[in-house]
Order: C-alpha cells, then structure tokens, then sequence
C-alpha cells in the first residue's frame, strides 16, 4: 500500500488492524469448523502478529505459513489440505466486514453445489463508495469488481486444474470497502 514497508493486513483503521476486522467477523460467525489464517514468507508480521493473537491462544483460529509460489499455488496447496470441507477464502484488507453478511454468503454459496462460488458487486457501486476496483469481470452487458471472497468446494477441486467459477453479485458495503491504497482507507474511515 503505497511506499509504507507493513504488511497490508497489519495496516491500521480506527485504531485497528485490517486482518483484525476478518478475524473478528469470521470468528462470530460461529458457522466454521476451522478458521486458518494463510501467510507466506511476504508477510512474517502478519504471521507473528496472528500466532501472538488472542483467537489463536484460544484454539479459534491456525496460522498456516505457505512457501509462497504464487497466490494460485499457495491456493491450491492450502484448499487440498482442508479436504474435504468448503473452503472460505477471504483477504485480510475486507474491514467492514461483518458475521451476518459472513453466514449470508456460505449460506447462498452452499446452495449452489457447485465448485466454486465467488462474490461480485456492480463495479458502479464499488467505484460510489469511493473504492477502485482491481479485479474487473464482465457477467452479461455489466462490469462487476471481484470481492476476494469465494466459496470452494475442496471435495470438487483438483490441483492445478482449472475451475469455472459462478458469481453471486451483492452490491454490500461491507464487501466494497477492500483496502488497497491509502486513498481507499481514507474513504474507508469515512464510511466506518
């Protein structure tokens, strides 16, 4: 994020931590097996930061550290681990994140019974709220943003292969506001 040297997830919003906002929101859900913070060699703070975390001295959540071969890579080797189950995948910058939109999404993903189930909003609604969309997928004669968050059924996915996802669109605010610039956790203290 800009010329700052931390760690996206440790970065600071009212007083916070992104990845705290996730954790918090996963955890009150109360709908998860397992709750698994994924870090890589790129982020040792935030690795530190998590195994010195309240939730992972109490058991709620594991720390799985990847060897950073790329996102997909680590993806993939992290998904065939927690087989077979439904994996929730979710970045750590997603700070309004909150338990009921959380239990929303497994619950439609779910539903679905397909392999791979990802949340997309209208790019118009991301781009109202003051955010800049970084991943664009064009779904009939509309542009929606990628939230980050998607559903994976581990049961139905083989490594290295490719999965045709299905989107579920929600314009939510709190799947909007994905901290990627300063700009953006600027306009995110505003909505807070």
């Amino acid at each position: 994020m800009g010329k700052s040297t931390e760690e996206k997830p440790l970065q600071k919003l009212k007083g916070r931590m992104l990845i705290e906002y996730v954790a918090d929101a996963l955890v009150g859900s109360n709908i998860f097996e397992r709750i698994v913070g994924v870090t890589s060699s790129n982020t040792p703070n935030t690795n530190s930061f998590l195994r010195h975390h309240l939730y992972y001295k109490a058991g709620l959540i594991e720390v799985f550290k990847t060897r950073s071969d790329g996102y997909p890579t680590d993806l993939s080797k992290v998904v065939q681990t927690l087989k077979p189950r439904h994996v929730f995948v979710v970045p750590a910058d997603l700070p309004l994140l909150r338990s009921k939109i959380v239990r929303k999404i497994v619950f439609n993903a779910i539903r679905l019974n397909h392999p791979c189930v990802s949340i997309v909003l209208e790019k118009s609604f991301v781009e109202n709220m003051g955010m800049k969309p970084s991943v664009v997928v064009p779904i009939g004669t509309k542009k929606y943003c990628h939230s980050g968050i998607t559903v994976i059924d581990s049961c139905k996915f083989a490594p290295n292969s490719y999965v045709n996802e299905v989107y579920i669109p929600m314009n939510e605010k709190q799947l909007a506001v994905n901290i990627n610039s300063r700009n953006e956790l600027r306009a995110a203290e505003k909505l807070f």
